[in-house]
């Protein structure tokens, strides 16, 4: 199956409309006639399509791993007589940009590529999605010409181009609703309250968001400043200046977040919280706003849970394959305490929903207590913890003892009478799992024994520790081999034929080298004989040595691992390991 591949709007002229349709001749059929795949394959994907009906079959074919992108593509060029553009290749200019509104394009995830013979040219990954057309084509009053490209492109294509929003017109419809110190007073806040409601606000913060989404963002900040307002996005857990906008929208853009987060639009002087769910493009997105007073108004930090990223397999994480079987065999005790640690944004949340995962499998009933709940899990009745109500960890914990459960998470151990009871729960049948804000695996132990519960406890409950960390994985499309320092490699102990590699930057990493992140760890599993020396509470040093006789391997090993392999950099791995 051969179609001759777009590559720059000179081409695009010359081939558009030169495949003829089959509009009659089904997606499959196209596919099995081009021998990409057969008829068994076909009817197992026409079943997942089946009981998933809003789910496209090439997508299907694509997730069952049947076909690629590029096969699926280039059927449905065939089908539809349109040609398949590949869209690094295609410089797109600021006037056909400007026609489309970044909100729409990333909504319906199009790109505008060029004018031609009067009708706008758009890529699209789906051309019988038509909605998006449709619109398109009423909001530019031209006729819109569809061309094939993949989902992937689209997504990053729109991240190169459209990290600029209308702020100019949102400027005009707000300033009129803002008083000098920032703030609303009087009528004004009226002003502003309605202004928030304006297209020019609602566009500029979906736009925002949408950015976040496309880019793989988990946080959104919008810090004011004195003169403008800073927007960052933390990508891969770098936090990135995106730009910086006019001080004037800071009051009606708040008010938005506000609305929408179900937050008192009023409050201007105490901190508040709020939440909002995005749907898009069948995926579920939850939103958590957090608004913090500052002396040059309120700063907003918006963090995006995105399920399909956070519900994650075990095999996923970044576990070897040894400390899979370690930590299944952990999981697998009936009764217990398993422990996940590491610094704010190190991934332990989307670890202990993994393990949570892993234990479903023996269907056993499960109760876990959150603050906040971050993912819905089915088969799991889980608590939310909502202080302001006199809920805690602790009488939420209390509580759940008298639901007769198997298994119990709670989300994070912040005090010594959670500390007790969790640890009572385990020694009294529950497997209980469970985080800790610790450096590495035996400062957990050393936080637990502080925390007040006693060394016989906790050497006969505590089955094993993860301590992790999140590091950045080098970009696969500019990696390159990296020299090693000779002083570097002498201080870690490498023999200087190790090759390590980086990311040199490109488009598609944004420059940055790095694309997405992976999970190094520290795996304890208590034996007989260590818990013997928790039990005696000996001291941090001599717990891990301990460990370490016993073949623990410790964090900058696994990251020297990870890097050896050309998964991360060895720059990124000594970051984060605290070497």
């Amino acid at each position: 199956m051969r179609q001759h591949i777009v590559r720059n709007l000179g081409d695009l002229r010359a081939v558009i409309r030169r495949t003829a349709p089959q509009p009659n001749t089904c997606l499959g059929e196209i596919l099995q006639r081009a021998r990409v795949i057969d008829t068994q394959q076909l009817q197992v994907a026409l079943a997942h399509q089946h009981r998933d009906s809003g789910k496209h079959l090439g997508r299907i074919l694509v997730e069952l791993k049947l076909v690629n992108e590029e096969q699926v593509n280039v059927a449905l060029a065939q089908k539809f007589g349109i040609p398949v553009v590949k869209l690094e290749d295609i410089e797109i200019t600021p006037e056909v940009l400007a026609r489309v509104p970044a909100d729409l394009a990333i909504q319906y995830n199009l790109l505008p590529l060029g004018q031609i013979d009067g009708r706008l040219v758009v890529a699209t990954e789906n051309p019988m999605d038509t909605k998006g057309i449709e619109v398109l084509g009423f909001l530019t009053n031209l006729k819109v010409e569809t061309v094939m490209s993949s989902a992937r492109e689209i997504t990053l294509a729109l991240s190169k181009y459209y990290s600029k929003f209308d702020e100019h017109e949102a400027m005009e419809d707000v300033r009129l609703g803002v008083v000098s110190d920032g703030m609303p007073a009087g009528e004004s806040g009226h002003l502003i309250e309605q202004s928030a409601k304006r297209k020019p606000i609602v566009r500029l913060l979906n736009a925002i968001v949408l950015q976040a989404v496309v880019r793989n963002a988990s946080d959104i900040h919008i810090r004011p400043q004195i003169a403008g307002v800073a927007l960052y996005y933390r990508i891969d857990g770098k936090l990135l200046l995106s730009r910086t906008l006019h001080k004037s929208l800071l009051p009606s853009l708040v008010s938005r977040i506000k609305i929408i987060g179900h937050m008192n639009i009023a409050e201007h002087r105490l901190p508040q919280d709020g939440n909002a769910r995005l749907v898009r493009r069948n995926k579920v997105i939850d939103l958590r706003f957090s608004v913090l007073p500052t002396v040059y108004g309120e700063s907003v930090v918006i963090r995006l849970l995105n399920r399909e990223a956070g519900m994650k397999p075990l095999e996923r994480l970044g576990f070897s394959t040894g400390q899979q079987v370690q930590v299944r065999r952990m999981i697998k005790r009936p009764h217990g305490l398993v422990l996940v640690t590491g610094p704010t944004g190190s991934g332990k949340t989307t670890t202990l929903y993994a393990l949570i995962n892993e234990v479903k499998k023996r269907n056993v009933h499960i109760l876990s207590v959150e603050d906040p709940v971050e993912y819905d899990m089915e088969d799991v009745e889980q608590v939310p913890v909502a202080n302001v109500k006199g809920c805690t960890f602790a009488s939420a914990l209390r509580h759940l003892l008298r639901h007769d459960p198997d298994v119990i998470m709670v989300g994070e151990i912040r005090d010594e009478e959670t500390a007790r009871i969790a640890n009572r729960a385990a020694l009294t049948g529950h497997l209980v799992l469970s985080s800790l804000h610790t450096n590495d695996t035996v400062s957990s132990i050393t936080r637990m024994l502080d925390m007040g519960v006693e060394p016989y406890l906790l050497s006969a409950t505590l089955i094993g520790v993860i301590a992790q960390r999140l590091v950045r994985v080098v970009c696969a499309r500019c990696k390159e081999a990296a020299p090693l320092n000779h002083d570097a490699g002498r201080h870690l102990g490498l023999d200087g034929s190790q090759v390590f590699y980086r990311g040199r930057g490109c488009s598609f990493c944004r420059n940055t080298g790095y694309r997405g992140r992976t999970m190094i760890c520290e795996l304890l599993e208590v034996s007989p004989a260590f818990a013997h020396l928790i039990g005696r509470g000996r001291p941090a040093r001599e717990l891990r040595e301990a460990a370490l006789k016993e073949g623990m391997i410790t964090l900058l090993q696994t990251g020297l691992a990870v890097a050896g392999h050309g998964i991360s950099s060895l720059e990124e791995v000594c970051s984060v390991s605290d070497q």
